[in-house]
């Protein structure tokens, strides 16, 4: 493991390598109100062949939190302006919930640095159910900070069964959401409730995996669904009896679609 910070866009951002270090490059982002932490459970399953570049995007983790307004498209500047900064020409991108949201606005805006793509918990077009739950969590905030958020929402995360039992991994991500940068939370929210990729999906060309969750209430199966439908060539792993962060909850179900999906799009061919 090595890690540092590269500045870019006037912001520094916090990043880790782990894995092969000859192995091809996995660009791995992470959903809001979390950090690259949230791979945790992933980097065993992955490390043996690729070499994985995690980042705290802006707002989040180790990273700059710099006054809003912040956008999507501000998001995907930062991203490809760590690859630059990192010398990096093209990345397989690997993203849940927004950190998703992000990698269709880098494979559509700069298809070129975008080997393949898994869309992990995520959807390419707000809802005005999501806009309306964005103005509800910002105003709880602002009242009270991040752990009420956290007392609302923590069963659209996880299964009631896993929510409740509050194990160590669970409190992993619950001690990470409540330290979150009220800031960056603010306006990454605010960049999020403006989400529009859904006429723009057919811009990407590379390999893509929707790797969904069925009992997801934030971004269910019919979002999922939109994103196969909108990407051509696009393949639907819908995950069963999981929500939003279906990766920490059961990484033993997350994991072997994303490995093979990867492993796949970085085979030779034939």
């Amino acid at each position: 493991m090595t890690e540092g910070y590269v500045e870019t866009g006037g912001n520094r951002f916090f990043y880790r390598w782990e894995g092969r270090g000859d192995g091809p490059v996995v660009m791995m982002a992470h959903a809001m109100g979390t950090s690259h932490r949230i791979w945790d459970h992933q980097l065993p399953a992955l490390s043996g062949r690729y070499r994985l570049l995690l980042y705290d995007w802006r707002g989040h983790g180790a990273s700059d939190a710099p006054e809003g307004p912040y956008s999507l498209d501000g998001f995907v500047a930062d991203a490809v302006g760590v690859m630059d900064a990192l010398d990096i020409d093209r990345v397989i991108w690997v993203g849940i919930s927004t950190g998703g949201m992000i990698g269709q606005g880098v494979a559509i805006g700069h298809p070129d640095r975008v080997q393949a793509a898994a869309l992990c918990n995520t959807m390419a077009r707000a809802t005005p159910w999501y806009r309306q739950w964005v103005v509800e969590r910002q105003a709880v905030v602002r009242a009270s900070g991040m752990a009420p958020v956290w007392n609302m929402t923590h069963k659209l995360w996880f299964s009631d069964a896993y929510a409740d039992a509050a194990g160590p991994d669970y409190a992993a991500v619950r001690d990470a959401f409540n330290a979150t940068n009220i800031t960056g939370y603010l306006a990454g929210t605010s960049a999020v409730a403006e989400l529009d990729y859904l006429d723009r999906l057919h811009r990407i060309s590379c390999p893509v995996l929707v790797l969904g969750a069925d009992d997801d209430p934030v971004t269910p199966p019919v979002r999922a669904e939109e994103l196969r439908d909108g990407i051509a060539g696009a393949e639907l792993v819908m995950l069963p009896g999981l929500r939003h962060f279906s990766n920490v909850e059961s990484p033993e179900a997350f994991n072997p679609p994303l490995l093979a999906f990867l492993d796949r799009v970085t085979s030779p061919p034939r």
